[in-house]
Order: structure tokens, then C-alpha cells, then sequence
């Protein structure tokens, strides 16, 4: 007892609800995965859409996807209904979304403005529905429970079940398309699988529903609002998160024009197309194994240190992959596993990075930005990597791609160009600001000791660089 309060210890969660929790993420990176890197393809080469129409279609859907999230988080957090908070967006959007993403899959072929149209509503009606089911996933792990060992168990679930979802989508799709539908390029393959990753997504879901059970409940006091002009001003204030915005942004738009073009370059280039398949599959296995490497790095080294370290594997593996030319597909694969090395450390430290630029922002400001930090580097990089698919599919255009022939010469030559100089320029780039960034772990633990004197002792909030 605490006074006449009493104080109520957090429910133990057994490990298989954990993992009912946490398989979640398996299903929406079915979903995330298969539009992230395949869906570019599927337009170009199975629908023959114009690249350039399905790259500013793609983009369109992302950035409606992102302008989503937030409206999606504000309505859910108002949320109150007898089944809790967040799990009856997964109770009933979970069975919705299956048949949305089946859609993207069907309807007309060809470059007529109804294939046009329905690719550009289908996406957009998926993206919202997707909005509607991992914006309260997301939010659920806040929510089942305040103990801070058994979240960090849930999230160990929860990444282990999306990393796994992530090799399964990048390895078998391709193949399973093909072996379903007679061809790549046949559309029966596709909504087919479609269909099975829609009916494993929405059992994942379901189960996630299952496992939260009786947890999805509220958790002490509202925070009390601020004026909306301090929470800018804090953001104003920030110049850790405009150096990890910057770079994220740039990172993201830019290693989309390598990431996209892997499949165009194994079909076209090598000659086939299913080893593209093989070769997203070994970049995504490859991060899973070399995640907890930088993990430890990053105690050992610092973030910023890792970053930069990370960074290397990463300049080195698009040096090689262009050097080799397409002339050898071992060589070939292993420029991917030197470029996923790098791929993971930036993904170790964006994610441990950006809640740390929340106390640089409340130590500098004295406000508490938690949710606009987390709300701007998502819409920023989900804008960035749309962005990114806009402008290859204008640039697959402009240098004269046409699906499902034999391109030319300088085509192919273009296709190589545009896989090596940005993500090469924007990885230095954001090497470079990062370079700046202003916390290590000393700082952070002096911000965070600042920052509790200050509530305790009332002390005005630091204005140091």
C-alpha cells in the first residue's frame, strides 16, 4: 500500500501469450514486405503498367499511408469499447485487411486508365485498412503491460516473428508466384499467394487478439496536454532529431533506387529473375543473424561510432556489386551480404537512436515530445521511401525501360548507374550527419539526470548545443 492507494503489481504474462503478442508482426510484415518489395514489379511486369505510372502510383499510396498514421493513433487512443482499446481494430480490421490486399492483385491489365485507376484506389483502400490494424498493433505493446523486463521480452517476439515474416516474403514469393501461375509474369500466381499470406496475416492477427486478452487496458493518468507551440518550439530545439531525420530521410529515399531495381537487374540483366528473389532473401537472413552483432556494438563503440562503422560494409558491398558488373552471380550475392551488414546497423541504431533524441529535445526545451518524435521520423520516412518510388519509376521511364523485352544497352547501363551512385552519395551523405550527432551515452545519462533534478528542484531547462 502506498497511503490508501494500493499498488497493484503488473500481471505476469505467460510466454505463450507473449508470443501470440508478438506473432502479430508476423503477419503485418506479410503484408509490409510483399508491397515493399514487390509490388513496384508486380506493376511493371505482370499488370505492364509504365513504370513511371506505377512508381507515382506507389508513391501516392505511401504517402497516403503515412498521413494515415497519425489520424489512425489519435482515433485509437479515444478509444473505448468493452473488448479494450487497440484489440478491436485487430478483432475486426485484421479480417478486412486479407481481402484488401487479395485486391491489389486483380483487376484490369494493361497501360488502360481502369488499370490505372483501380491499381491507385486498391492501394490507397489497403494502405488505410493496413493504418487501421499496425497503428493499434503498434500501440498495444505500450498498453498490455508497464513492466519493463516483460516488454522487452515482447519485443523480442515481436522482432523475431517480423524478421522471419521478412526472409519468408523476400525468398519464396517469387518462386511461389511463378510455380502457382506458370510464369512471373501470370497474374493467377500472385493473387493466389495473395490470398495465403492474407489468410496467415489475419491468423496471426487473430491470435494477437487471443494473447492480449484481458491486458489491453489503460495504465495510470493522462499526461497533461501542452500548448501546441511548445511542442514545436521543443521540436524547433532539436538538433539531435534533425540530424537523425535528415539522415534517415535520405537514407530511405535514396536505397530505395538499389533495393527496387534488384529485380529488374536479375531479370534483365543477369537473366533471371527468381535469383533476385534468392538475393532479397540472403540480404534479409543476413540482417536477422548480424542484428545482435551491432546490437553489441553499440554498447562497446557507442551509436553514432556504430553508424559510422556500419556505414563501411555498406560503401563497400555497392563498390563491389558495381565493379562486378553482373558477370558473377556468387560474387553478386555476396556485394548483398556486404551491403545487408551495413543495412543492419542502421536499422540497430535508427531504432535505438530515436528515443533518445525524446530527452535531447525535453532537456533542451524542458517539454516532452515523445509521440510528435516517433509520428514525424515515421511520416518522414514513409514520404522518403514513397518519394523514392516515384522518382525510379520516372527514371525507369526516361531511360527507356519497357517491361518484359530485351532492353538496350544503355538501358541496362542506366538500371546499374541508378543502383550505385545515389544509394552510394546518400549513404555518405547521411554518414556525414551523423557524423554531427551531439549524443553518446555520458550525455545521454547527464540529460537524463538534468532532467530529473529539473522536476524535482525546478531548474530551468539547458540551452547547450
Amino acid at each position: 500500500m502506498l497511503g490508501n492507494i494500493p499498488v497493484t503489481a503488473p500481471v505476469r504474462i505467460s510466454a505463450a501469450r507473449k508470443l501470440a503478442i508478438g506473432v502479430g508482426d508476423f503477419g503485418c510484415n506479410l503484408y509490409w514486405q510483399m508491397t515493399q518489395l514487390y509490388l513496384l514489379f508486380f506493376y511493371t511486369d505482370v499488370i505492364g503498367l509504365p513504370a513511371q505510372t506505377a512508381g507515382l502510383i506507389y508513391m501516392i499510396a505511401l504517402i497516403w499511408d503515412a498521413a494515415m498514421d497519425p489520424v489512425v493513433g489519435l482515433i485509437a487512443d479515444r478509444t473505448r469499447s468493452r473488448w479494450g482499446r487497440y484489440r478491436p481494430y485487430l478483432m475486426f480490421g485484421g479480417p478486412l485487411l486479407a481481402p484488401a490486399f487479395v485486391v491489389l492483385f486483380v483487376g484490369p491489365t494493361a497501360q488502360a486508365f481502369g488499370a490505372v485507376a483501380f491499381a491507385l484506389i486498391s492501394q490507397l483502400a489497403f494502405r488505410s485498412l493496413y493504418a487501421v490494424v499496425a497503428i493499434p498493433y503498434a500501440s498495444l505493446f505500450a498498453r498490455v503491460t508497464t513492466d519493463s523486463a516483460q516488454r522487452g521480452d515482447l519485443t523480442g517476439f515481436r522482432m523475431v516473428c517480423g524478421a522471419l515474416a521478412a526472409i519468408i516474403v523476400a525468398a519464396l514469393t517469387l518462386p511461389l508466384a511463378t510455380a502457382l501461375g506458370g510464369g512471373a509474369e501470370s497474374r493467377t500466381g500472385w493473387v493466389i499467394l495473395g490470398a495465403v499470406y492474407g489468410a496467415i496475416a489475419t491468423l496471426c492477427l487473430l491470435m494477437t487478439v487471443w494473447g492480449s486478452r484481458g491486458l489491453d487496458t489503460a495504465h495510470g493518468a493522462p499526461a497533461p496536454r501542452r500548448p501546441f507551440t511548445e511542442a514545436m518550439r521543443s521540436l524547433a530545439s532539436n538538433r539531435a532529431l534533425h540530424l537523425l531525420l535528415a539522415a534517415i530521410v535520405i537514407s530511405s529515399f535514396s536505397t530505395t533506387m538499389f533495393s527496387k531495381n534488384l529485380l529488374y537487374y536479375f531479370k534483365y540483366v543477369v537473366g533471371d529473375a527468381s535469383l533476385g528473389s534468392a538475393g532479397l532473401g540472403i540480404m534479409a537472413l543476413t540482417i536477422v543473424l548480424t542484428t545482435p552483432l551491432w546490437a553489441v556494438a553499440l554498447r562497446l563503440i557507442g551509436k553514432r561510432n556504430t553508424w559510422l562503422v556500419g556505414a563501411v560494409p555498406t560503401v563497400a558491398g555497392l563498390v563491389f556489386w558495381h565493379l562486378i558488373d553482373g558477370q558473377s552471380v556468387p560474387m553478386l550475392f555476396s556485394a548483398l551480404v556486404l551491403q545487408a551488414i551495413g543495412a543492419a546497423a542502421y536499422v540497430v541504431c535508427f531504432w535505438s537512436m530515436l528515443p533518445d533524441t525524446v530527452e535531447y529535445g525535453e532537456w533542451r526545451s524542458g517539454v516532452r515530445t515523445e509521440s510528435l518524435v516517433f509520428g514525424l521520423t515515421v511520416l518522414g520516412q514513409k514520404v522518403a521511401l514513397g518519394l523514392g518510388a516515384g522518382v525510379l519509376g520516372v527514371a525507369l521511364t526516361h531511360i527507356g525501360y519497357v517491361p518484359n523485352i530485351l532492353q538496350s544497352a544503355q538501358t541496362l547501363a542506366d538500371i546499374k548507374t541508378l543502383m550505385f551512385w545515389p544509394p552510394l552519395i546518400g549513404t555518405l551523405i547521411a554518414a556525414s550527419l551523423i557524423f554531427f550527432y551531439p549524443i553518446n551515452r555520458r550525455a545521454h545519462a547527464q540529460m537524463v539526470e538534468e532532467i530529473a533534478a529539473r522536476a524535482t528542484n525546478d531548474i530551468p531547462p539547458s540551452h547547450q548545443a
